[in-house]
């Protein structure tokens, strides 16, 4: 197993789902493990630095030191930097693909849904979903790294 282990979160505008990721798996703190998230559109919406929904869930857990302070396009080089490659969607995985080493880079899909369109009054309910499943996925993937390494 390499002495660190980076893992790289993905997901569309790195606002909201990648970034809880990203700020959970940091405030784990495990020795050997960096993480690091981006978004394959990061930025075509303006210059948000966090969805305001990710915002509340972070200060809500006490995790919000642990978010980058900065959304990240996804690129060839984050992609190449990192061991374990962390997809929420299967459409960020396709746009990735042709940076993937497959012998060399452990991949995950997640399916874990953006907010998309819904009626407002049911948004808070999907995130919390939404974060409790970002925990969850999370703690077995930090526990099957120290367990078995890539």
């Amino acid at each position: 197993m390499p002495s660190l282990i980076n893992i790289h979160f993905v997901c569309t505008g790195n606002i909201y789902r990648s970034r809880l990721a990203e700020a959970y798996c940091t405030s784990r703190r495990i020795p050997g493990i960096r993480v690091t998230s981006s978004g394959i559109a990061a930025g075509r919406d303006g210059n948000a630095a966090i969805s305001p929904w990710a915002a509340d869930v972070l200060d809500r857990y006490g995790l919000a030191s642990y978010a980058a302070p900065y959304w990240q396009r996804s690129s060839e080089a984050l992609v190449q930097a990192s061991d374990v490659l962390v997809f929420m969607e299967p459409e960020h995985e396709r746009f990735c693909a042709e940076w993937i080493e497959p012998g060399r880079h452990r991949v995950e899909v997640w399916g874990i849904e953006d907010i998309g369109s819904m009626e407002f009054s049911k948004i808070p309910e999907k995130v919390e979903r939404t974060f409790a499943m970002i925990r969850q996925r999370s703690d077995e993937l930090l526990m099957a790294l120290r367990e078995t390494g890539i």
